[in-house]
């Protein structure tokens, strides 16, 4: 009966690879329509505070990332740079709150 304890395990590693193919595809796609488009790799920023026109994000990961923020208007400001495990503000005119962070492709 070996092999029925084998089989979750098997499964498991089978399911991870099956993402590690698919993840880089949709990433790839995203970044060729666009920057300022959310992360499917990685999703390292984190939105940690906001005010009017300003939200702060840090970056949980080890390496350099460009992150910004999902307005409630709709719109996206420009993605900013944020080091590792460092923070980074975003700003923008007009009105909107911040309603997620996201990393920037491209």
């Amino acid at each position: 009966m070996p092999f029925v304890f084998r089989l979750p395990r098997v499964l498991g590693v089978l399911a991870a690879g099956a993402a590690l193919v698919v993840v880089p595809a949709q990433a790839a796609g995203a970044a060729a329509h666009g920057a300022a488009v959310p992360g499917v790799l990685g999703a390292c920023a984190e939105l940690t505070e906001q005010g009017p026109g300003w939200a702060s994000l840090r970056n949980d990961c080890g390496v350099e990332i460009s992150g910004s923020v999902q307005l409630s208007s709709g719109k996206n400001p420009t993605c900013v740079s944020i080091p590792a495990y460092g923070t980074g503000t975003v700003y923008w005119k007009g009105s909107g709150t911040a309603e997620y962070a996201f990393d920037c492709l491209g």
